[in-house]
């Protein structure tokens, strides 16, 4: 089985990774694309523990049903062209890690990836996910402009 993990945020250049790995996956036998979507954690901002613990669980319930959302929309998009299964995963926490740890836990063979999915800003505060999982993954990172 040829395992691919795609990162997505809803950006192009998201979108983009996944028609790719649609591409690569559709010509290997038994090929499993999974799209993660990672939301930052409400632990990552500190306003919300001075509100309290019941705006933690509310911004997790927003997040997770958002981010499912998206995922399920996604496969529903690339899926009728695609003879490839799909998975999906949210997960919380710093982009960059999660998705590299998921993808070692999981031993993805690949991971496909847009070039950047926030905007110059974000990119210059945050740093590159993409830059990031380059240099943390343990798999082959293709990163689709």
């Amino acid at each position: 089985m040829y395992r691919i993990l795609v990162p997505v945020d809803g950006s192009e250049p998201a979108f983009r990774a996944v028609q790719e790995a649609v591409s690569i996956a559709s010509g290997k036998k038994d090929a499993e694309i999974t799209l993660i979507y990672v939301s930052p954690s409400p632990v990552y901002f500190p306003f919300y523990s001075m509100v309290g613990p019941s705006l933690d669980a509310d911004v997790k319930q927003i997040e997770e049903k958002e981010g499912n959302q998206m995922l399920e929309d996604i496969i529903r998009k690339v899926s009728p062209n695609a003879s490839v299964t799909f998975r999906k995963k949210h997960l919380y926490g710093i982009a960059a890690q999660e998705i590299c740890d998921y993808a070692n836990d999981t031993k993805k063979d690949l991971i496909v990836m847009g070039n950047r999915g926030m905007g110059a800003f974000g990119q210059v505060i945050l740093g590159s996910v993409s830059n990031k999982v380059l240099h943390l993954a343990k798999c082959p990172v293709m990163i689709v402009k």
